[in-house]
């Protein structure tokens, strides 16, 4: 995919946004994590354009904006990728501004187009695009296909929310695993793991560990566990870029989901919500400052000593 646009046409019921950024990941990365931060919207080279929360429309400030980016190197990628992928939401005003963009393109930018027919769009912007269409995607839920591999329905849930990287809800459904005993070892792996050992379970392409560990990190971080902030710090901040910066976001998401879970079912002996939103502050810090510097360690020790104090 060379063009500086393309228009992506795709069947109805399309999952558009998770579409396009499996299509933007391809743009932005031949490695694994850094196309997995674009499958998560994450990817600082990755500019989406969809409505504003209680609009319908996209409107000509979001394109102004998208085209000043372009003025700005890419961070990571050797292009910018700005994702439309509800392009017949363009109001008339966005839709020239975004033409006359592409008459004179961006040099290290490339737009990405999704919609159901062409005769959506002005004749112009579809013109000036090469057209690809995409075959109708398999309409079967996740946790669906979960349930009817065997898992009952809470596992299925479970496991929907936490199998997020490629290939990984496929491996549970050919080669359905146990659970309850998958859990429980991971539990015990987690209990027994010192920092470093915490941090690479976190890390670890089995889902169940690395959901379990990330937990665990998250009530370590809150109990200023002094080992974890100093010699797993340390050794985190050893890795690439990437890397941090994919474990950063699924730490804050795990950190969200305990929120939810103590709003929701509160018990006894878990931390405070009020806690586990100061952490998700520190945390959401140093997951923006990674994408603006390239040492990691001061940006997450700042983070995370931030989040571990009571203010």
């Amino acid at each position: 995919m060379n063009a500086t646009s393309t228009l992506f046409l795709v069947p109805p019921r399309t999952d558009r946004l998770r579409e396009g950024r499996i299509l933007a990941g391809e743009l932005l990365s031949e490695d694994p994590g850094g196309r997995a931060l674009a499958r998560r919207g994450i990817h600082p080279d990755l500019i989406e354009l969809t409505p504003k929360s209680g609009k319908e429309r996209v409107g000509i400030d979001a394109v102004k904006e998208a085209i000043r980016s372009a003025q700005f190197a890419p961070v990571q990628s050797p292009r910018k990728v700005c994702l439309i992928p509800f392009a017949e939401k363009l109001t008339v005003e966005a839709a020239n501004a975004l033409l006359k963009t592409l008459e004179e393109p961006p040099r290290e930018m490339a737009f990405l187009l999704l919609a159901s027919h062409p005769a959506e769009l002005l004749p112009t912007i579809v013109s000036r695009s090469r057209i690809v269409r995409l075959p109708p995607q398999e309409g079967t839920a996740i946790v669906d296909r979960l349930r009817s591999a065997g898992y009952s329905d809470g596992d299925a849930e479970w496991l929907a929310r936490i199998a997020d990287r490629d290939g990984e809800i496929e491996g549970l459904i050919t080669e359905p695993i146990d659970p309850a005993s998958a859990r429980e070892e991971a539990r015990e792996q987690v209990k027994k793991a010192d920092a470093k050992g915490l941090i690479d379970a976190a890390l670890s392409e089995r889902p169940i560990l690395r959901s379990l560990a990330l937990e665990a990190m998250i009530e370590r971080i809150a109990g200023r566990d002094p080992d974890l902030l100093t010699v797993g710090l340390r050794y985190l901040a050893s890795k690439k870029r990437e890397t941090v910066f994919l474990f950063l976001h699924e730490l804050l998401s795990a950190a969200f989901h305990l929120i939810r879970k103590g709003i929701e079912e509160p018990s006894e002996g878990e931390i405070p919500v009020s806690r586990l939103r100061q952490l998700s502050i520190g945390l959401d810090t140093a997951h923006r400052a990674i994408t603006s510097y390239t040492p990691a360690e001061g940006a997450l020790l700042s983070a995370f000593l931030g989040g571990g104090s009571d203010g």
